[in-house]
């Protein structure tokens, strides 16, 4: 479940593929590192405690849901959009280079405000907390998470950095934007709904 809801498009792929793409697998594994390091914090706050805070204080948690949802619509009808008019939507080469400490921060950045981690790990929280696991079991479940991260968007930096994909993405982007906002409007909605 873990590995399948990280790989699940989101804006931490987007981040990680858009900077393979115009800055290259560098920079592109700088990006990675940053979201590595957020989903090992995200993973270290829902097992400490982060549930606790979300039971005491039950709006928090609802703006955290709806924000999040309105945030991945907003990010799919603009990919739709892309995909209707045919250019470059949330995968797209960055304009400039990006250095290896600015593509940390923005990997970082990225992974710690994205609602769909957010979200996915308030809700592994309860879970964790149940489990009455000893602390280095919880710690070492953190850093699977965040080996985890490294290993699924360095993945993705390899392949959006090299020229092959790159073409192929170019003659396919209108689908890839297609099938991204279609995802994103799909799990926005959700979020907006479920209770």
């Amino acid at each position: 479940m873990l590995v399948v809801a990280m790989a699940a498009p989101g804006p931490n792929l987007v981040a990680a593929a858009s900077t393979a793409l115009g800055s290259g697998r560098r920079a592109g594994f700088a990006v990675v590192c940053g979201i590595a390091s957020g989903s090992f914090l995200w993973a270290l706050a829902s097992s400490f405690g982060l549930s606790v805070v979300f039971t005491l204080h039950p709006p928090l948690f609802l703006i955290l849901k709806v924000g999040g949802g309105l945030y991945l619509c907003y990010l799919g009808l603009r990919a739709l959009l892309a995909a209707w008019r045919n250019v470059p939507g949330a995968i797209r080469a960055d304009a400039g280079a990006l250095s290896i400490r600015a593509g940390y921060r923005r990997g970082l950045t990225i992974c710690l405000l994205n609602p769909k981690s957010a979200l996915f790990w308030a809700s592994i929280s309860a879970f964790v907390l149940s489990s009455e696991a000893p602390s280095i079991v919880i710690f070492e479940f953190c850093l699977v998470a965040g080996l985890s991260s490294c290993a699924i968007y360095g993945t993705y930096v390899l392949l959006f950095s090299s020229e092959l994909a790159q073409r192929i993405y170019r003659r396919a982007m209108r689908w890839f934007e297609a099938a991204f906002g279609l995802f994103f409007v799909l799990v926005g909605g959700q979020l907006l709904v479920s209770r």
